[in-house]
């Protein structure tokens, strides 16, 4: 019984289905409340905190090696699904295909790959379809997902569930099958965002549009009868003052009484450089990246940063392998003779074990050779002295602490 064979008999006479699906027609496409071409072309692509953040995430998700293993959990390299893997399709490399997939899901809140098939269920290319053109076709309660289609402009193409394989974020709303889809985390991220992109704008027209940051005038004179040659004179003076590294922190001079008058505020008093820095912590928040990594002026020393280089893999990346190499391998079933994949993390820095405190606690630890070897991820020597627990000679148990050759009250 294939997947949509048991889904149909499980939806048949469950409650719960009918709940949550019988308002969805057979046939019709499903849609989601979530404009996922805005999340792509507005906020990806434009907001250059939320691009930094989410691709941080997916750099640190290709640097975790994907394996191949078989039944017996050995890893293997050679076959058609480690040939899949290393080449997901003839014009992307493993990396430039995961980069697509994670992208997708952490900017929409879906990805679906598409996995033509040979013959059964076995395929040997693997394609992420644009997630914010493709829509779900519903077959009703007892088949909510009948397929999918790609719609953009005039273009239409349709698949059949069995070819895609759609891996998304957790959705909570119900209505009208809209749980169907994955909910973007810039759904409750869209005014740390846009308020983000306001700061990034406002910073950039101050630039752009750069001028003259104050006027000065003569205090009680009529400045419109100042002579243009008293004015450049004036100025003159002022600016070779002014300008360039020698004056800075010196005093200008004048003859003249002067009053000063600021065009406008201060980026500083905006408060755009700060709204800036806390919306990118927010950011940061919704993706599980420790804003310290992103953010220069957070206290980043070198312990600091080692710890959240740990939480980044262990919160960010790793959940997020696992998620694809779990619904992958659901999806393939045992089309690949029992094989699946996994994940190696022994390329990883930052995850590897603290060997030099590892090694100051296992010093005395009233363990056996063997047993600290293995600690480490050592082989065990065949040597029966191995086996033996070792206690430092300058220890020795309580009850020989009295010397035997004196007598107690002697002592």
């Amino acid at each position: 019984m294939g997947i949509l064979d048991r889904f149909r008999a499980g939806a048949k006479d469950n409650l719960l289905f009918r709940v949550l699906f019988d308002r969805i027609g057979s046939g019709q496409i499903v849609w989601t409340g979530e404009d996922k071409e805005k999340f792509v072309s507005e906020l990806h692509d434009k907001n250059a905190d939320l691009f930094s953040v989410i691709d941080y995430v997916v750099n640190g998700f290709n640097k975790v090696d994907l394996v191949v293993k078989n039944k017996a959990g050995d890893v293997v390299e050679t076959g058609d699904l480690y040939n899949l893997i290393k080449e997901p399709n003839p014009s992307m490399s493993t990396d430039e295909f995961m980069s697509f997939y994670l992208k997708y899901k952490l900017v929409t809140g879906d990805s679906f790959i598409y996995t033509p098939k040979l013959t059964g269920d076995r395929f040997i290319e693997m394609w992420v379809l644009p997630a914010q053109y493709t829509k779900i076709v519903s077959g009703g309660y007892l088949m909510p997902v009948a397929g999918y289609t790609i719609e953009n402009g005039t273009m239409k193409k349709p698949f059949t569930p069995e070819d895609v394989l759609h891996i998304k974020e957790t959705n909570l709303e119900t209505e009208n099958g809209e749980q169907l889809y994955g909910m973007s985390r810039l759904t409750p991220g869209k005014y740390p965002v846009d308020i983000n992109q306001s700061a990034q704008e406002a910073s950039a027209h101050r630039f752009q549009n750069r001028g003259a940051d104050s006027i000065i005038t003569a205090k009680g004179r009529d400045n419109a009868r100042i002579s243009k040659q008293n004015l450049s004179d004036f100025k003159r003076q002022v600016r070779n003052q002014m300008s360039g590294t020698k004056n800075e922190g010196g005093l200008v001079a004048t003859m003249m009484d002067i009053e000063l008058h600021k065009l406008g505020v201060s980026a500083v008093d905006l408060g755009i450089f700060e709204g800036q820095r806390m919306t990118l912590h927010q950011i940061c928040n919704l993706y599980h990246v420790p804003p310290i990594l992103m953010d220069p002026t957070t206290g980043n020393t070198y312990n600091n940063i080692r710890e959240a280089h740990k939480a980044y893999y262990k919160d960010a990346v790793l959940p997020e392998i696992q998620i694809f190499a779990t619904a992958f391998n659901r999806f393939i079933g045992d089309a690949f003779k029992g094989e699946y994949i996994d994940f190696d993390t022994s390329g990883i820095e930052a995850l590897q074990t603290d060997y030099e405190s590892m090694m100051k606690w296992l010093k005395d630890a009233p363990l056996t050779e063997n047993e600290k070897r293995e600690m480490l991820g050592r082989e065990p020597i065949a040597d029966p002295e191995m086996d033996k627990v070792w206690i430092a000679v300058n220890k020795i148990p309580i009850d020989e602490l009295t010397n035997p050759g004196v007598p107690e009250d002697k002592l």
